[in-house]
């Protein structure tokens, strides 16, 4: 396989990652802070529960990780547009771990009528969201500037 060859089809399962963390932060997220806190209390679980079981989730998020390494091992440092948006990428992922895995234990926690709690919970999700997003975009950009060079 050629280096162009496996970075298209990184930057291809990257994008797709990228797009579907958009869609968390720019359309979930806006019809999530307009759900009442009992709603968005009970919301949240579930959305969670299901993207854990999301065949399509699991895999944009995860693959083009595991698919970094051998990258790494075969090409290392030659293209250092593409191995920044490989970190960029990592990073996006450990911040995900980091900001949203924890407001997600502690909304399912809350019972619905801890509505201040719950209010507190939605803005730290929201701004878990737009971080990994824009950390997600990033990565994308960063990988396709490496093919203009």
């Amino acid at each position: 396989m050629t280096p162009t060859l496996a970075e298209v089809l990184l930057l291809i399962f990257t994008t797709l990652c990228a797009g579907y963390v958009m869609f968390v932060a720019t359309v979930l997220q806006p019809v999530m802070n307009e759900l009442d806190e009992a709603a968005f209390g009970r919301f949240v679980p579930s959305l969670y529960r299901h993207a854990t079981r999301s065949v399509y989730a699991v895999g944009s998020s995860t693959l083009p990780f595991v698919a970094a390494i051998p990258y790494l091992i075969v090409y290392r440092l030659e293209h250092p547009w593409f191995v920044a948006g490989l970190a960029c990428f990592t990073l996006a992922s450990i911040m995900s771990k980091i900001m949203n895995l924890p407001v997600y234990g502690r909304i399912a926690a809350l019972r619905s009528d801890e509505v201040a709690k719950l209010g507190e919970e939605r803005r730290k999700l929201q701004t878990a969201n737009n971080v990994r997003a824009v950390i997600s975009l990033a990565s994308v950009i960063l990988m396709a500037i490496q093919f203009g060079c």
